[in-house]
């Protein structure tokens, strides 16, 4: 999963225009640009969505697929991975606040007899889990991790048989450590209380009251239009995106509603968003921390983010609010090149601080 800083691309200069319209113009000209930058230097497919500060830029450029050369359609489904712990829990708060389960009972008492047999964190809450303090290993960190069949889907039973017998890395509650495996504990004991699959969680609590018609959980191979690549390996076939941790894809236009839904306005899902964001534990790097299923940083001029960022094979996305300038911002390519989306993000933070900035000085 994509842990790279996102401090250094919002740390620039503000500057003014002479007229909100020309600032608007210059700027999205500059989104546009910078997308098809990373498709070119990828040889992919690059996806930008910005939304406010006067900005409404949403543009794909390259192709889906390097042998056909077709071109990488605006509505396409994408591969979000991380981004889909926002999904998971989003639906884990929605829940909670109707007393349907609680954040902060131990998983223990939530689990079945025979369920995470020897996984250290089993006695962690759902919101240590969450926030990334359960103190449940990683898999990704498994040693044979490199050797895993990723054509199979990550299932909780996967998951937490593979690092059964692990040490833990901190008790219930310590320090962060960034655990996919721990979404996977907390879906199996969300799943036990329920009666009801996390799939299914998610379509009733997140996908169907914001008639997201285009984002759908994957519990096997999303498939799709979009081939994604390592290098010059084509990972269409991967099954990585699934699961808990990364099982969600959507489109620009739906990530886009999401997100405003879960940060920026009124909606049913706008206290699950709050929530999601509130009392967050730090994370050990400057200015960034961590709620129960959000993101939490601020640039080193204080401009306040929250989201996440997004690693699969071959797919890699970063998604943000900006609550202070009612502001989103949605990035997605089909190449597995970090520093690709580390400047596109660079580019498109620049762009809205300078958007901000002269929105800001016209009093618009």
């Amino acid at each position: 999963m994509i842990k790279k800083t996102l401090l250094a691309f919002i740390a620039v200069g503000m500057v003014s225009h002479p007229t909100v319209a020309a600032a608007q113009a210059s700027d999205a000209d500059q989104l546009v640009a910078a997308t098809k930058a990373a498709a070119a230097r990828t040889n992919a497919a690059a996806y930008l969505d910005v939304a406010g500060c006067g900005l409404d830029v949403s543009v794909v450029a390259g192709v889906a697929d390097r042998s056909s050369k077709a071109a990488a359609p605006i509505d396409a489904r994408l591969r979000i991975g991380s981004v889909g712990k926002l999904y998971t829990a989003a639906a884990l708060h929605r829940l909670a606040a109707r007393g349907a389960i609680s954040l902060d009972q131990p998983v223990s008492q939530m689990l079945q007899a025979g369920d995470a047999i020897g996984v250290a964190g089993r006695d962690a809450t759902l919101r240590q889990l969450l926030n990334h303090t359960g103190g449940v290993p990683d898999y990704y960190a498994l040693p044979d991790i490199g050797s895993w069949d990723f054509r199979q889907p990550l299932t909780p039973q996967r998951i937490l048989t593979a690092i059964a017998g692990r040490r833990a890395t901190s008790q219930p509650g310590g320090k962060y450590s960034y655990s996919n495996s721990g979404y996977h504990l907390a879906a199996l004991s969300t799943e036990r209380v329920t009666g009801q699959s996390l799939a299914s969680l998610i379509d009733a609590e997140v996908i169907a009251p914001l008639g997201l018609g285009a984002t759908q959980h994957h519990e096997h191979a999303p498939g799709g239009v979009l081939h994604g690549y390592v290098g010059r390996a084509d990972q269409w076939d991967s099954a990585e995106n699934t699961g808990p941790d990364s099982g969600i894809t959507a489109t620009l236009a739906d990530l886009r509603a999401f997100m405003r839904a879960l940060f920026l306005q009124e909606s049913p899902l706008r206290a699950a968003g709050n929530a999601m964001a509130a009392d967050p534990v730090p994370t050990g790097k400057p200015r960034q921390s961590a709620g129960a299923g959000a993101e939490v940083r601020e640039s080193r001029d204080g401009l306040a983010l929250v989201g996440h960022t997004g690693n699969v094979e071959g797919y890699l996305t970063f998604a943000y609010a900006v609550p202070a300038h009612d502001l989103t911002m949605v990035g997605h390519l089909t190449s597995s090149d970090p520093a690709a989306l580390t400047e596109l993000l660079r580019l498109t933070g620049s762009t809205v601080v300078r958007a901000c900035a002269a929105k800001n000085d016209n009093g618009a």
